[in-house]
């Protein structure tokens, strides 16, 4: 036993200084930590599998909220039918009607519960393989399949 455990030990536990884990493993010959003078994991800690490859719907309803919520430009944390108007410059088709077809309760605005539903049907109808997650070749807009780049339903 090496001295300066043996002192750790053998002290009385008054006397016993605090040591870190990395120290202790340091002194402790026949560890890797002991060896290379880093500690490292204990072989029972498991590394967390890979996320999918892909969306899930959490995630992809809070992507298309933080989209969208992004044109709210007076800041009451709903979109006008103007606001949604305006910051659709990129889509094709009218988006006077797309915003329609989201304000389900007619109150002329989209606010993040009617904004998380659409999502919700969105991501349904783009997850072809039904398995929960939208990989990015299930996102591509396909010719003729609703579901391109602008939000609508």
């Amino acid at each position: 036993m090496r001295p300066a455990l043996r002192a750790a030990v053998l002290m009385p536990t008054a006397a016993v200084p605090f040591l870190s884990l990395a120290a202790l493993l340091a002194i402790v010959p026949g560890t890797a930590a002991g060896q290379a003078g880093q500690v490292q994991r204990p072989p029972t800690a498991t590394v967390p599998a890979p996320t999918p490859a892909g969306l899930t719907l959490a995630a992809f309803q809070a992507r298309y909220q933080r989209r969208l919520l992004a044109r709210d430009t007076d800041g009451d944390g709903k979109v006008s039918r103007a606001e949604f108007v305006a910051g659709a410059e990129r889509a094709g088709g009218d988006p006077a009607a797309r915003f329609a077809r989201m304000d389900r309760n007619r109150d002329a605005a989209l606010d993040p519960a009617e904004i998380g539903t659409v999502a919700a049907r969105r991501f349904a109808r783009l997850d072809a393989d039904r398995d929960g997650v939208l990989t990015p070749a299930e996102r591509l807009p396909e010719a003729g399949r609703r579901g391109g780049a602008e939000p609508s339903d």
